[in-house]
């Protein structure tokens, strides 16, 4: 299955996970309606790919209000409680899921105030997984 997939390289299969997004939106939904507001958020490995994709959900949030980034707001509908101003991503990369990739891309950049600790020899995000995350707030 997605969890076991590996990358070429033999790297973690996390960064390989492609699914599940719809079901994880809706449990981290939950979690901020039952134990918000947060300021930021914080996502470390695969979390960071995540907490990326929450804070281009809140971006598109904010573009729609102004008038513009309408397909992200739809999606953004469906995580009404998930807001939040900062994003710290410790060893993140841009996750592989599909769904991930539209909303990153439709996103672009994401206009979020965001920290991002890169490591040199990260064996998890490998061939510069950490900057291309970083591209995406640049």
């Amino acid at each position: 299955g997605p969890r076991e997939e590996a990358s070429r390289d033999g790297a973690c299969p996390l960064a390989a996970q492609r699914c599940g997004w719809r079901r994880t939106l809706q449990a981290l939904d939950d979690a901020f309606a039952a134990h918000g507001p947060f300021d930021g958020v914080l996502g470390f490995s695969q979390g960071a790919a995540v907490a990326a994709a929450l804070a281009a959900l809140v971006s598109g949030r904010a573009s729609a209000a102004a008038g513009s980034g309408g397909e992200v707001a739809a999606e953004a509908a469906a995580a009404p409680a998930v807001r939040f101003r900062f994003l710290l991503c410790c060893g993140g990369f841009v996750g592989a899921a599909p769904e991930l990739g539209a909303l990153y891309e439709r996103s672009a950049p994401i206009a979020m105030p965001s920290l991002h600790v890169v490591g040199e020899g990260d064996g998890v995000a490998p061939g510069g997984g950490g900057e291309e995350l970083v591209r995406l707030f640049c």
